[in-house]
C-alpha cells in the first residue's frame, strides 16, 4: 500500500519541533509506516529553501527520524500581492472558503500543481494532516483515491473564539462575517474524505449531529506511558507551551499576571516554570522575576516534571485537545486547567483534575494543592489511571491503522 501525506507542518528542527501538532503528526505517521509506503508533501512559507539539495538532505533526515523510506516533496505557498489591503484582509474571505488567507496560501495553481503532480505517482491513499491542506484536494478535478482527514481542531469553533480574544483592534469584529465560509469549506473536507478524525468524542458527536457530517470517528491524542517517579513537595508551577500559538502566549500572560499576584500573598515562595519554545513573545518575558522562570525549549521533560509539583493549563481560546494535559497525567502531576483547555478530555472536575476559568478560582486551586500533599497524590493517581486507559500511544496507532485499512478490506 502507498499513502501520499501532505501537511503544512513542516517539521525545520526534528529535535525542537515536538510539541502538540507536531506529536500528533508524528502519530498518525508511525501508524501509517507500517502498512504502507510514503510519500510527503509539505506547504512551507515562501522563505523557505527547496532547493534539491535540501529536500535531499531534508528527506534523509526525515526517513531517519520517522524509521521508513519517504519520498519528500516541498512546495511554498501561495502568496497574495494585496494580502495588506481591507478588502483582502476582510472582505474576500466572507465569500469564499479559498479566499480566507489561512486557506488561500494552498489555493493557488502551484500549489494545486504540486498536489497533482504527487498524484501522478498513483497512491492508494491520501492522508491530509488538518483543514488547511485540503484546498488542493477540493479543487482538483482528477479522481482522488480514498482520503483520510484529520481535523484535530474544529477550525470554526477555533476561530470564532479567537475573534474576542486579545489583541484587539476596531475592524477585528469584521473576521465574524467569514464564518460561514469557513464552515462550507469544513463541511466538504469532511464529505470529500473517506474518514474524518477528530480529537474527541464530542467533537465527533457535534459535527455529526449538529452539522450533519458524516464518517467522523474519534483518534485522540496520545502519548508513551513514562515511569511514574517520586512527586516533590516543592511550590512549584508550570506551564508548557509553545508560544509561537497566540493561545499559550495568552494563558502564560494570564497566569503572571492575573494568577500569581493571588498566589504570592499567600505562598510568597511559590515559582512559575514556563517551559517551552519561542517565550519572548510573551508580555513580560523581559521583565525578570524572582517567582517566573523561563526555560525556553526543554530537552528532559523527565527532569522538567519531576521538579513540578502542579501542572496548569489557562487555555482561554482554541479548539482540539491539549497533548499538554495527558502528558502531565500521564507524569502523575495534579492539573489545574480551565474549561476550554481541559475540552474533549476524558478528565472530570474534582476527580482527575480541578477545572476554573477564573484568576480568584484558578489562583485559589493552586494554593490548596501546593499546601495538600493528599489532594495532589489522589489527582495525580486518577489522572494517569484515565491515560493507561484511554490515551496510550501504542494502542491509538493500532486504531488508526484498523481505520485506515478498513478502506481496502
Amino acid at each position: 500500500m502507498h499513502f501520499l501525506f501532505i501537511s503544512s507542518t513542516f517539521p525545520k528542527n526534528l529535535r525542537t519541533d515536538v510539541y502538540g501538532i507536531y506529536k500528533r503528526m508524528g502519530l498518525f505517521l508511525d501508524a501509517i509506516k507500517e502498512i504502507a509506503s510514503l510519500d510527503m508533501l509539505f506547504y512551507v512559507p515562501r522563505t523557505q529553501d527547496i532547493s534539491k539539495s535540501f529536500i535531499s538532505q531534508a528527506q534523509h533526515s526525515l526517513s531517519e527520524y520517522f524509521g521508513t523510506k519517504i519520498n519528500l516533496n516541498l512546495c511554498t505557498r501561495f502568496e497574495n500581492k494585496n494580502k495588506n489591503s481591507f478588502w483582502k484582509t476582510y472582505g474576500a474571505g466572507c465569500f469564499s472558503f479559498f479566499k480566507q488567507s489561512f486557506y488561500e496560501f494552498r489555493s493557488g495553481k502551484q500549489q494545486l500543481r504540486a498536489f497533482e503532480e504527487c498524484m501522478s505517482n498513483k497512491p492508494d491513499a491520501i492522508f491530509a494532516h488538518r483543514l488547511n491542506v485540503m484546498p488542493p484536494l477540493l479543487l482538483s478535478r482528477k479522481t482522488l483515491p480514498p482520503i483520510f482527514f484529520d481535523l484535530d481542531d474544529i477550525e470554526h469553533v477555533s476561530f470564532f473564539r479567537s475573534i474576542n480574544k486579545p489583541p484587539n483592534w476596531r475592524s477585528k469584529p469584521l473576521y465574524y462575517l467569514q464564518i460561514p465560509a469557513l464552515l462550507w469549506g469544513e463541511r466538504q473536507a469532511v464529505r470529500l474524505a473517506h474518514r474524518t478524525f477528530v480529537c474527541s468524542d464530542s467533537d465527533k458527536e457535534y459535527l455529526m449531529r449538529f452539522w450533519h457530517m458524516p464518517r467522523v470517528v474519534t483518534i485522540p491524542n496520545a502519548i508513551d506511558i513514562p515511569e511514574l517517579k517520586p512527586s516533590v513537595k516543592d511550590s512549584t508551577l508550570l506551564f508548557l507551551g509553545s508560544y509561537g500559538y497566540r493561545p499559550n502566549i495568552i494563558a502564560a500572560e494570564f497566569l503572571i499576571e492575573k494568577v500569581m499576584p493571588i498566589i504570592r500573598q499567600v505562598i510568597p515562595e511559590v515559582t512559575l516554570i514556563i517551559a517551552g519554545s519561542h517565550p519572548h513573545n510573551i508580555r513580560f518575558f523581559d521583565k525578570p522575576s524572582p517567582n517566573i522562570e523561563f526555560t525556553g525549549f526543554v530537552d528532559n521533560l523527565d527532569a522538567l516534571y519531576q521538579r513540578s509539583r502542579v501542572v496548569c493549563c489557562p487555555i482561554l481560546s482554541g479548539g482540539g485537545t491539549r497533548v499538554k494535559i495527558i502528558e502531565a497525567a500521564a507524569y502523575g502531576k495534579p492539573i489545574v486547567s480551565t474549561r476550554i483547555g481541559a475540552e474533549g478530555i476524558e478528565m472530570r472536575n474534582d476527580k482527575e483534575l480541578l477545572l476554573h476559568d477564573d484568576p480568584n478560582s484558578f489562583a485559589e486551586a493552586c494554593i490548596t494543592l501546593l499546601k495538600d500533599n493528599n489532594l495532589c497524590t489522589r489527582l495525580g493517581t486518577a489522572a494517569r489511571a484515565v491515560v493507561k486507559k484511554h490515551y496510550d500511544r501504542n494502542n491509538i496507532i493500532r486504531l488508526i491503522q484498523q481505520h485506515c485499512n478498513e478502506a481496502f478490506y
